[in-house]
């Protein structure tokens, strides 16, 4: 079944995707951060049941934890002390920085993931072909790339294998070399398919003339309320972090982790804007049933 917040105009799933991640990049806050962490996991539970995630299930939990211990190894700054290990200072501020950047970065990477799977191609040139093909295009390549080069790399790795290829057995040399051949061929796959889609997209006169044929979208009553709703909290939000609230300091000396009034409000819109994709399924739930 086709979620409701899949069939909004495109430009308010882009408008969600956009402001979320830049909320994620500039709220810095532990409370903030752990919240938001929460919300992003129940939209991909609700979007692909986690099957997105799962394949970066490792990817994340890495970068959680190296992000969490190289921060404290190159910086000893801070006035609460941990632990101290021949003489290198561990302190509480250097934990807890390499922490809220290693959620920010987790939950930017789950909104990608749920990203590729709401905003189709044709909503993304839909919205960006008529003022800006290139970038459009451009954008669309960028997005796509890495979930793209991760499918090459399965397929190349599946015919290296039936050859007695692997970068599994062996000794570490022998497994070095095969890893050259197998991004050589990764890159040589790449390029290739990328000469062939730009012959391709010349020869279709992309970008020299409007488009002909694509996948239109209206946007109804519906979609406007929902971009007044986006654009209200997130413009609150933007406008109260740069006033200082949503952010905790670090250094020199970490504040509390208390929010106050203000960072209670901006903290609610914060999470109505993120939630908004849940809420919009739970209403439509609910209407659902009254109506049966």
């Amino acid at each position: 079944m086709r979620l409701r917040f899949d069939r909004f105009h495109p430009l308010v799933t882009f408008l969600f995707y956009a402001g979320a991640v830049s909320l994620l990049i500039v709220m810095l806050h532990p409370v903030f951060l752990v919240t938001s962490i929460a919300v992003v996991f129940l939209i991909n539970i609700l979007h692909d049941r986690l099957n997105g995630l799962r394949r970066w299930s490792f990817f994340l939990l890495t970068t959680f934890v190296l992000m969490v211990m190289m921060n404290p190894l190159f910086n000893e700054r801070g006035r609460h002390l941990l632990v101290e290990i021949n003489q290198h200072r561990v302190t509480v501020e250097a934990v807890v920085y390499g922490g809220m950047n290693a959620l920010s970065i987790i939950g930017i990477i789950a909104i990608f993931v749920s990203y590729n799977v709401i905003m189709t191609p044709n909503k993304l040139l839909f919205l960006f072909a008529k003022i800006l093909p290139q970038f459009a295009v451009l954008l669309m390549l960028t997005l796509r790339f890495i979930p793209l080069m991760r499918r090459r790399l399965e397929e190349i790795t599946v015919v290296q294998r039936s050859k007695g290829l692997s970068v599994a057995h062996g000794s570490w040399r022998a497994r070095a070399k095969i890893g050259m051949l197998y991004v050589q061929t990764l890159l040589t796959f790449s390029l290739e398919e990328a000469i062939q889609t730009a012959d391709s997209m010349k020869a279709r006169g992309y970008g020299r003339g409007p488009r002909t044929t694509y996948e239109y979208f209206k946007m109804n009553q519906a979609d406007r309320m929902a971009i007044i709703y986006l654009l209200g909290l997130l413009s609150f939000t933007l406008v109260e972090r740069v006033s200082g609230y949503g952010f905790l300091t670090i250094y020199p000396l970490m504040e509390t982790w208390h929010l106050s009034l203000m960072d209670t409000a901006v903290f609610i819109s914060y999470t109505l804007f993120l939630s908004f994709p849940l809420l919009v399924e739970a209403g439509g739930m609910f209407r659902w049933r009254l109506s049966n």
